[in-house]
């Protein structure tokens, strides 16, 4: 029996590194991780620098000087182990309005292959609403999903990562409402939701159970997303199991490998 039929997965494209301030290992022990678990495919997602405004300094994502080492590192490892596993070159970004166009000219000269949608803030993170932090109030939860779509529809990003993230505890219907609403709109779209196993081995208020039963019931598809910030992470076959059952539950098929685009 291989390692994937054990409990690990074919591929996985959401993988922090160092420089985004909060994750541990280098990029070969992550490499080297992935390929001792029979993993095929690995993709580098680290939180994206972002051209803010002057004077905004972000605590949980690479820095814009950082960008150039991150992508030489990466390049030159994917060549190294090119027999070994496939390696691709990402980055995990908000959708920020007022500097997603300014975040994607800074990007144009580097070999970046996608962007995964991980929408941590809504709004702006310097004036917005941090997406995990328990809210009751319906604009936060209208807030998100509407920046969330708005995102999507861009064509910018590979998936929306973990999706569920908003932590909304007010009215259940309410919840249901928008939650819903954005699922149907996401649907013809044609990309896969991130079931986030860091959220669910941590027991995080992510992945929800509510969410995933909306999802199956609107037809879409999910890929697992190892969300990995040690390179431990990448090999969780109880989890991994455990989560594939409740994604058959509730009738959300898996996404096994995505197709990269062509540019960013």
């Amino acid at each position: 029996m291989s390692r994937i039929e054990e409990g690990g997965i074919f591929a996985n494209y959401h993988t922090h590194t160092w420089r985004c301030n909060h994750a541990q290992g280098t990029e070969r022990e992550y490499i080297e991780t992935a390929i001792r678990a029979g993993m095929r495919v690995l993709g580098f997602a680290d939180h994206t620098p972002y051209p803010f405004p002057e004077g905004h300094v972000s605590g949980f994502r690479m820095r814009l000087n950082q960008l150039d080492d991150y992508c030489k590192t990466l390049t030159d490892l994917k060549r190294e182990y090119q027999n070994d596993i496939e390696i691709h070159i990402g980055l995990e970004a908000e959708y920020y309005p007022s500097h997603f166009e300014a975040l994607l000219r800074y990007c144009e000269d580097y070999p970046i292959e996608y962007f995964v949608q991980g929408q941590h803030f809504t709004h702006n993170e310097y004036d917005g609403w941090y997406s995990g932090r328990e809210t009751k109030d319906e604009q936060v939860l209208a807030d998100y999903c509407a920046q969330a779509l708005e995102g999507q529809r861009t064509g910018r990003f590979l998936y929306l990562a973990h999706p569920d993230l908003i932590h909304y505890t007010g009215d259940a219907q309410t919840y249901e409402r928008h939650m819903r609403a954005l699922c149907k709109a996401l649907k013809p779209l044609g990309r896969p939701l991130e079931f986030n196993l860091l959220g669910f081995a941590e027991h995080r208020p992510y992945p929800v159970k509510r969410f995933w039963e909306i999802a199956g019931e609107e037809g879409l598809t999910a890929v697992l997303g190892c969300d990995a910030h040690q390179p431990e992470a990448l090999y969780r076959p109880q989890i991994v199991q455990e989560a594939k059952r409740i994604l058959e539950k509730h009738g959300v098929p898996i996404v096994r490998e995505l197709e990269l685009p062509t540019h960013v």
